[in-house]
């Protein structure tokens, strides 16, 4: 029996959280505002970075990334 692994396009949704850890006590929070296509039909990922180090947050505005570079760079949240 194959399982075939979701993608993430049909697993993300606007609001939700992602994060990427950068030290033991740095990481960056991304969440996602929307996905849109570009006009080579690939999927790019809208979203607001905060930088979380401990007892700190700084706002680092609104990034884009390509779904597949984000996939591989963020966990979602538990």
């Amino acid at each position: 029996m194959f399982f075939k692994k979701r993608n993430l396009r049909d697993r993300i949704a606007s609001g939700d959280i992602f994060y990427r850890h950068m030290s033991l006590s740095l990481q960056e929070q991304a969440k996602v505002l929307r996905i849109s296509e570009d006009d080579q039909g690939i999927p790019h990922v809208h979203y607001e970075k905060t930088m979380l180090r401990t007892g700190f947050r700084e706002h680092g505005g609104n990034r884009v990334l390509a779904l597949d570079m984000f996939e591989r760079t963020f966990r979602a949240a538990q």
